[in-house]
């Protein structure tokens, strides 16, 4: 259960494996009943979450994994509410320690705890992602997580990351934003631009092709603007080459921060941020 981000359980008919017949997989939970203080946290795009069915007798019924997406504030007869979709449930064997837990949603303490993306915890303002104070002096290996979840808060969705056992010689990840197809990759070599000369060459051939496939998803990049972007702890941005109007560059975790501060202050459209991303700087 390393991987659940929330909790949530309910004694609630039609839920939570029966959703889709009566609320097209859409659901609710009032403020009072929203623990952790999740309803003033910043949400992640999508979530693993453990969803427990009790009966009306409180007792554990049954248990699915699955997750959790698009949060949003709604109401229910008034009161203030997070509303949500809950998508790939698959029933499970619930373990004992988690069947005690009562109505409502609730943040998975062991996931937070350690090495893990702190999403449920926030700093400074209530609006900022704990992670980011992390990435100052994280691991490689949070490090690259991190940058992940730092491109989905600002607000790419189409985006997609290879399993750390199948990263070896291969980019952390890849995805498209309009016309700009990026591939990323995070790392922590100050000398990288040797280390990983020939990586960014294989990323560079990768993106001269009319297609390329990720995740067994193909996408065709021909009329797009294509770019490597080396995720570092460094100062500014910079150019490294250009090649066949493919760019490369290296792109400082702090920029994408100041990007995501700067959707907070004003209304960044996906257009606009488009427009900011491609000519980073």
């Amino acid at each position: 259960m390393n991987n659940v981000l929330y909790i949530m359980v309910t004694n609630w008919e039609l839920h939570w494996d029966k959703l889709g017949a009566k609320w097209n997989h859409s659901t609710l939970f009032t403020v009072p009943v929203i623990k952790d203080n999740l309803a003033n946290t910043t949400w992640p795009t999508e979530a693993t979450t453990l969803f427990i069915k009790k009966t009306k007798e409180n007792s554990f019924e049954k248990a699915w994994l699955g997750k959790t997406k698009n949060f949003r504030k709604d109401s229910n007869n008034g009161k203030p509410a997070i509303r949500f979709e809950v998508t790939d449930l698959v029933e499970i064997d619930c373990p004992i320690e988690y069947r005690n837990y009562t109505n409502g949603w609730h943040l998975n303490k062991s996931f937070v705890q350690g090495e893990n993306i702190q999403f449920a915890a926030v700093i400074d303002n209530g609006l900022t992602p704990a992670f980011f104070e992390q990435m100052s002096n994280c691991s490689w290996e949070l490090f690259e997580q991190h940058c992940f979840h730092l491109l989905r808060v600002i607000g790419i969705h189409d985006i997609h990351t290879l399993p750390r056992q199948a990263q070896q010689g291969k980019a952390d990840g890849f995805f498209r934003f309009h016309s700009l197809t990026v591939i990323y990759d995070a790392t922590l070599e100050n000398n990288f631009e040797s280390v990983k000369e020939q990586q960014i060459e294989n990323y560079i051939n990768q993106l001269k092709k009319e297609k390329i496939d990720f995740n067994k998803i193909s996408y065709t990049i021909k009329n797009t603007q294509r770019q490597v972007w080396i995720i570092t702890r460094g100062n500014s941005v910079r150019l490294l080459k250009t090649e066949d109007h493919v760019k490369v560059k290296e792109v400082p975790y702090t920029k994408l921060i100041d990007v995501y501060n700067k959707r907070l202050k004003a209304e960044i459209g996906s257009d606009e941020l488009w427009d900011i991303l491609k000519d980073l700087k």
